[in-house]
Order: structure tokens, then sequence, then C-alpha cells
């Protein structure tokens, strides 16, 4: 069926064929040995790329197949996306899950409870006064970065300890084993962020599919739960479990 110029110069919008390209040359893969994984002639492929064929949706559903990607990556208009989330101070304190209590000595509120993949997640950390054990250490992936707002807070990471006051920050890899111990005769306030790597496609399926066949077990060490809290917080859903030991 022609299409209409309109509907064209719509479609152009989305870049299709740039797209394509795009995730062929990420792959060092060449329009003949993509036509053999679609079953796509090379000369079709060409004139994709080039804006000169509008693919038909089985035909970009076969490219996506091969690039492990949904149809949604060609279809996102990036001149058009604008992620924009508020988070009312009334929302957060109506919220039932906006607080995760966690065993260590210390819980965590969530600042942004918009939903959605995020590139990191901020928290309002409180750190109890006055705990006289060592700080349980915990790692997880990604980064991690303190601005104490009230108190005093010793931060263990590996064998280094290291002491923050009230405007003080730090920034450090959270693959790295560490703790908390909060200092001092008041409770210790923080801005928590944490930032962890982007997972691919068929990451985020193996999550999806656990999920249904119910592997959603909590079986694990106090550590092992606190990062789970911190991993299901940023995800969304249950994550794997992170091997302390």
């Amino acid at each position: 069926m022609p299409i209409s110029d309109a509907l064209r110069a719509e479609l152009a919008q989305y870049l299709i064929g740039q797209k394509l390209r795009a995730l062929r040359l990420r792959r060092s893969m060449g329009l003949t040995q993509l036509g053999q994984r679609t079953g796509l002639s090379p000369a079709l492929l060409s004139k994709i790329e080039n804006g000169k064929l509008v693919p038909t949706i089985p035909t970009l559903l076969r490219i996506a197949t091969v690039f492990d990607v949904t149809l949604d990556h060609f279809f996102q208009n990036e001149h058009r996306r604008h992620i924009i989330s508020v988070t009312r101070k009334r929302e957060r304190e109506k919220s039932s899950d906006r607080r995760l209590p966690l065993a260590e000595g210390y819980d965590l509120e969530r600042l942004d409870l918009g939903a959605g993949d995020r590139k990191f997640q901020p928290y309002l950390a409180e750190f109890s006064p006055g705990t006289e054990n060592n700080p349980r250490p915990h790692m997880h992936q990604g980064f991690e970065f303190l601005h104490i707002l009230k108190g005093k807070l010793e931060l263990v990471i590996g064998s280094d300890a290291t002491v923050l006051e009230a405007g003080d920050s730090i920034y450090f890899d959270s693959n790295l084993r560490h703790g908390y111990r909060g200092l001092g005769q008041e409770a210790c306030t923080a801005l928590m962020v944490l930032a962890y790597p982007e997972r691919n496609l068929s990451e985020r399926r193996m999550d999806n599919l656990a999920a249904l066949h119910g592997s959603r077990r909590h079986q694990v060490s106090r550590a092992n739960g606190t990062l789970q809290a911190l991993e299901n917080a940023h995800n969304g859903k249950d994550a794997p479990p992170v091997n302390e030991s």
C-alpha cells in the first residue's frame, strides 16, 4: 500500500534507518551478514538504512530479534523524549513503600517515587546513633554518593575508615565492601544516591522470567537482605541476590 507524503514525513522523524545502521555497525556486521540472519536481501536493508524504503512491522521485528531490541527501539522519537517526574512532599509522606527499614542500623526513604527505569536512585538515609557493633559490610554493583546533612558518620570501605560530618560528601565504587556507623549522640541524616550500571535487554528478560516462575525467594543472610532491598527499590522488582561471601 502506498504511503502518503505526510505519513512518510512523520515516520522520518523516528530515524529508523539511522537506528538500524547504528545497531549494525555496533556489532561490526555487514549488510550481507545481516541479510543472512534476517532472511532479508542486502539491497532491501540498504534502502531501509538510507531512508528510501519504509519497513513493515514484520520486517522490523526480524531485525529487532537479531539485535535483541524491542520494536520500541525504532519508534522512540528522541526529539520528543523528555522525562520529567516530580515527587511532591505530600505524595512521598503518604506513600506506603517510601521507607526501606533495614536491619543494619539505618533506614532509607525514597525521594523519587516515579515509575520506570532510572539512571540513579536518591534516598534520604538515617543512621542510628551510638551503634557499638562494627558496621556490617555489604557490596553491590554501581557507585554510591553520600552527602551528610546532619550528625556524624563513619564509613568503612574495605579496611579504610572515614569520618564524615555535616557538609562532607563522598563518592565511591560500591563494588567495594562497605558499611556505615552513626557516631555521636544524635542520628546522622544524609543524602544517598545509588547509581547502577545499565543492564541489557536479555538480563531484564531473565529477571522477568525468574519472577514468573516464582523465584522470589528471601532465604538470604541479613547482609544480602540489605542489598536485596536496595536492588528492589531501584529496579521495581526482585533482583537476583548478590554473593556477599
